[in-house]
C-alpha cells in the first residue's frame, strides 16, 4: 500500500502544480521509483490513497499494468492520517502480510530482507528504521536489544532523543493490525506511529524494529530534494535510470549539445534538451526534458525542471527552476533561490522562496 494523498507544503512552491508523488528523480517521479522498487521484491498488488492532484497521479499512472504491476488508486475527500490511509485501501489489503510505503521516499531498501525478517519472527509489526544524524526532522523509534520496538519520539531535540533511528515510515504489518484501525466514523483522522502503534504496545503487541544502511531519504523538503538528486547523480542509491550513460552522467534520447559546450561532473540532461555554444555546466545538475539553454550560460548544483527556457549569459547556482520558466538574458540566480512554475524571471524578479 503506498501513501500518496499528502499536501507536500514543505515543498511548495515546486507543488503548486504537481503532487508531490510525481515530484521527478532523473525522468521518473519519484512514486514511480516506489513502484519499480515494489515490483522488483515481488509487490506487485498495489494500491494507493490519493488527495491532491489526484486526478494527476491517475492521468500518469493510467498505463501502469502494463509494466507489470496492478495499481489501484483510492480517492480521499478529506485527509484522514497515515492509518487513516491504508484504511481507505483496506478492499485491496487482502493479503497476509500488508507493506505500507510511503510514495515520496527516495530508496533501495532491500524489501525482501525486511519481508523474510518479519515472517521469520513472532511479530505482528515490522518497522524499517535507519541511523540518521538530525533527529529533529524524523520520528525515531526506541528498541531494546532484541530489536522490539519500546516507543516513539516525534522529531526529538538531540538532547532529548532516546534515539537515533529514524522511522524510515516503511512498514509489514499482518492482516490483524488493520483490525486495530478504528473505522471513519469512530475517528475520522488516525495516524501509524503516534495512534495505531501506540495502541499496539499498550496490548503488548510484538513490533520489530530492522535498521536498514541502504539508502533512504524523505524528498519532502527544497534541501532534501537537491541533496537526494545529488545523491543519486552520485551513485548513492541504486534506481532504474533508463538514460543512456555518458561521461558527464545520464543523457536521455533527443539530447543536442553544442560542441563548444562543457559538460562537467555529475549531470542529467533530459528528453529533448538543446544546449547552446559556450555553455558550463557543472559540479551537479539536473535538466528535466524539454528545456533550451542558450550561449554562454552557467549552471552549477541545480535543477531545472522542464519545458523551462534559459537565455544567453545567464548564471544558476545552487537553485532550483520549476517547470516552464523562462530567464531573461544576463540574469544571475545564487543562494539556493527556488522560483516557482511559469515564472518570466527577469532582472527585478525575486525567487518564490530562499532556502537554508
Amino acid at each position: 500500500m503506498i501513501l500518496a494523498a499528502g499536501v507536500g507544503s514543505r515543498l511548495d512552491p515546486l507543488t503548486s502544480q504537481i503532487p508531490k508523488p510525481l515530484c521527478p528523480i532523473l525522468g521518473k517521479p519519484v512514486m514511480e521509483h516506489i513502484i519499480s522498487l515494489c515490483k522488483l521484491h515481488g509487490f506487485t498488488n498495489l494500491s494507493a490513497n490519493t488527495h491532491v492532484m489526484a486526478d494527476k497521479i491517475s492521468k500518469h499512472f493510467q498505463y501502469i499494468e502494463k509494466k507489470g504491476v496492478k495499481l489501484n488508486l483510492v480517492y480521499e475527500k478529506q485527509l484522514t492520517g497515515v492509518a487513516g490511509g491504508v484504511r481507505s485501501c483496506r478492499k485491496f489489503l487482502t493479503d497476509d502480510v500488508i507493506l505500507v510505503i510511503m510514495s515520496d521516499a527516495l530508496t533501495d531498501i532491500d524489501l525482501t530482507e525486511l519481508y523474510e525478517a518479519h515472517i521469520n519472527s513472532n511479530c505482528t509489526v515490522t518497522a524499517a528504521i535507519k541511523e540518521v544524524e538530525d533527529t529533529t526532522q524524523y520520528g525515531v523509534a526506541v528498541t531494546d536489544k532484541n530489536n522490539r520496538i519500546i516507543s516513539f519520539q516525534e522529531k526529538p531535540k538531540p538532547e532529548e532523543a532516546k534515539s537515533n533511528l529514524a522511522n524510515t515510515g516503511i512498514y509489514l504489518f499482518n492482516q490483524s493490525v488493520l483490525d486495530e484501525i478504528p473505522s471513519e466514523s469512530e475517528v475520522l483522522k488516525y495516524d501509524i506511529a503516534t495512534d495505531l502503534f501506540q495502541k499496539l504496545m499498550a496490548k503488548n503487541t510484538p513490533m520489530q524494529a530492522i535498521k536498514t544502511k541502504k539508502y533512504w531519504a524523505d524528498i519532502g523538503t527544497l534541501k532534501q530534494y537537491l541533496q537526494s538528486i545529488k545523491d543519486t547523480l552520485e551513485g548513492k542509491v541504486e534506481i532504474e535510470i533508463n538514460a543512456e550513460k555518458v561521461p558527464f552522467g545520464y543523457k536521455e534520447k533527443g539530447v543536442s549539445i553544442d560542441p563548444s559546450a562543457k559538460i562537467e561532473g555529475k549531470v542529467y540532461i533530459g528528453e529533448n534538451v538543446k544546449i547552446g555554444p559556450n555553455v558550463t555546466i557543472s559540479g551537479f545538475a539536473y535538466i528535466e526534458k524539454n528545456c533550451k539553454v542558450d550561449a554562454n550560460s552557467f549552471i552549477n548544483n541545480s535543477i531545472i525542471w522542464s519545458n523551462s527556457n534559459i537565455s544567453k549569459n545567464v548564471k544558476i547556482i545552487n537553485s532550483i527552476i520549476a517547470n516552464n520558466c523562462n530567464v531573461s538574458e544576463g540574469i544571475e540566480m545564487i543562494s539556493n533561490s527556488v522560483w516557482a512554475p511559469e515564472t518570466l524571471i527577469k532582472k527585478d524578479s525575486k525567487p518564490s522562496i530562499i532556502f537554508k
